[in-house]
């Protein structure tokens, strides 16, 4: 005798995707780690084989693989593939891109503010002290002090309170950090 689906059977099912989706996550982060990026591919891949289609997570760890082993081309690729119908970014997948093209010597200023009017405009994202401080760190690394400066700023327009991390960020640069301490 055939048995109808129950409202269990469903769950039972939408537990088993998320299991596999942390599991797979966990797999990607650990072979970003490892540098290899081609098997963090064929592990998203083979999710997806398996009827489970990536997450947020899942995918944003698959760009932090490639950001990780130096390869933003691959990063790029992956995210306007995975977000651009797929899935909808949020602010740590953003930042993840973004701190990869702050990675590159000089720092990739012009596809930092694409991807900062992308994730405001297209996707309704405002810019938290993550975002800030992701700049933040770009700025101190590569001893951008006038644009840390202007970071700082914005961050002030904004009305967004500097955390731990933002003055962590900035730990090299006495200026801006005095700067970070007047928007307490």
């Amino acid at each position: 005798m055939a048995r109808s689906l129950s409202q269990n059977d469903v769950s039972v099912d939408d537990e088993n995707m998320t299991r596999i989706r942390a599991e797979v996550t966990r797999r990607i982060k650990n072979l970003g780690r490892q540098g290899k990026v081609k098997d963090a591919i064929k592990e998203l891949a083979n999710m997806a084989r398996m009827g489970v289609q990536p997450d947020t997570l899942s995918a944003t760890a698959l760009v932090d693989a490639c950001v990780k082993s130096n390869k933003i081309e691959m990063a790029e690729n992956v995210f306007d593939e995975l977000f651009g119908e797929l899935l909808v970014p949020d602010e740590v997948a953003f930042m993840v891109l973004i701190r990869g093209y702050g990675d590159e010597y000089p720092p990739r200023w012009t596809s930092i503010a694409t991807m900062l009017s992308t994730m405001e405009h297209t996707y309704g994202i405002v810019p938290t002290v993550l975002t800030f401080n992701t700049l933040l760190e770009v700025c101190s690394k590569t001893n951008d002090e006038e644009r840390g400066v202007e970071i700082i700023d914005r961050m002030q327009d904004a009305g967004v309170v500097p955390n731990d991390m933002s003055f962590e960020a900035v730990r090299q640069r006495k200026s801006l950090r005095s700067m970070l301490k007047k928007l307490m």
